[in-house]
């Protein structure tokens, strides 16, 4: 599948965590959109050989920019548009991949190594976190920047 069809699937996700969130009416067709530009920015950064972890702080960075820009102009909080958006985001393959990982480790035999198993969760789990940060940082340092005084 190309790059913007996989994007166009993180509408729908924004959509229903707006929704769950009580966002109002209003905000819903923004954070879709954002959702979309987030990821397809994400997407477009890591084809040109950028690590995940950048692309996601920089997709992030753009989110949170935009939804400040877009709340000052419909008078709503920026984060009600940009959390719904950067959710598409959520490093969900990396927890996987530490949590199955683990998982590994209660079926091992007697004498049999675990070293493989606990580098591969070391791994995803560090993977995660750098992500969880970077969307952190990205959607909070726009509203921190564009403060008004």
């Amino acid at each position: 599948m190309s790059t913007w069809l996989i994007s166009l699937w993180a509408a729908p996700a924004a959509l229903g965590f707006a929704l769950l969130f009580n966002a109002p009416p209003r905000a819903l067709w923004a954070a879709a959109v954002l959702a979309v530009i987030g990821r397809l920015l994400r997407d477009v950064l890591m084809h040109t050989g950028i690590d995940i972890t950048l692309g996601t702080l920089l997709a992030a960075l753009a989110i949170g920019g935009l939804a400040e820009l877009w709340a000052r102009r419909v008078r709503l909080a920026a984060p009600v548009f940009a959390i719904s958006a950067a959710i598409p985001m959520v490093p969900g393959v990396s927890m996987y991949e530490a949590v199955h990982a683990l998982m590994k480790l209660s079926g091992l035999a007697a004498g049999q190594s675990a070293e493989p198993y606990l580098v591969d969760a070391g791994t995803g789990i560090v993977r995660a976190a750098m992500i969880l940060l970077a969307l952190t940082i990205g959607i909070a340092m726009p509203s921190l920047l564009m403060r008004k005084r």
